[in-house]
């Protein structure tokens, strides 16, 4: 399975240009033969909490959806795609999308912090890509283990960790950055490169990208200039996420 893996800034509340750049991106996954798109948490609709944005959740039969499906029909590719609202509540949802539907969803089982207003999953991941089952595990299910461990007794063996890393307050300097990047470095890669160890699995990690306004402030939500540093690191390292 070929994946591209997605850092995407996801406007709150801006669909339309959300919209559009996931399908920009999947026709670029199209083009470098990507069998599957994976966008981070929350990637249509930004972190459109209930409370700070309501009414910018969206169900499966939105017309944004409607136009991720169609291009996966047209392009050939899956996505992981939403912010998710079903019977007056609303899910931090992974949509599967592929061959122009809607094939499958995750909803959040583990809330991370400032995410009470949402409603909780219930249900473990049960998807495929095709004939391969896959699993999927959004942003704080990482310090947790259940997401990974039924991934690996259902036989998937690569996990999707859709994710939406963020930090309150704007960081100006070098100092500053460095501190965003240690923190973001333990808790997503280390959560990645430890479930990868213990499991024996692939850890596909897909983020938000930029920074987001959020109840007044700025909140920084990947470290772009030093993602590329750490990825020329892992790679000089050969560890890709896996023993």
């Amino acid at each position: 399975m070929k994946a591209l893996l997605t850092a995407v800034n996801c406007r709150k509340g801006d669909l339309e240009a959300n919209t559009r750049r996931h399908l920009e991106l999947l026709a670029e996954g199209a083009e470098r033969g990507a069998d599957v798109v994976v966008f981070p948490e929350m990637s249509l609709t930004g972190s459109v909490d209930p409370i700070n944005w309501p009414g910018h959740a969206i169900g499966f039969t939105h017309p944004a959806v409607d136009a991720i499906c169609e291009a996966t029909e047209r392009l050939g590719v899956a996505a992981l795609v939403i912010a998710e609202r079903c019977d007056g509540n609303v899910h931090i949802t992974q949509l599967v999308c592929a061959r122009g539907g809607v094939v499958g969803h995750y909803r959040k089982r583990t809330l991370g912090e400032g995410e009470e207003s949402y409603s909780v999953g219930s249900d473990p991941v049960r998807e495929k890509l095709g004939p391969t089952p896959i699993g999927i595990a959004i942003c704080a299910e990482s310090g947790v283990d259940t997401a990974f461990d039924e991934a690996a007794a259902s036989g998937a063996r690569v996990v999707f960790l859709c994710a939406a890393p963020g930090l309150y307050g704007r960081r100006t300097t070098e100092q500053e950055w460095r501190a965003g990047y240690d923190w973001w470095s333990g808790a997503a890669l280390g959560d990645a490169a430890r479930h990868a160890r213990r499991l024996g699995l692939w850890i596909a990690l897909s983020t938000q990208a930029g920074a987001a306004l959020e109840r007044g402030e700025r909140t920084e939500q990947l470290f772009a200039a030093y993602w590329i540093s750490e990825v020329q690191r892992i790679i000089h390292r050969r560890a890709h996420y896996r023993p």
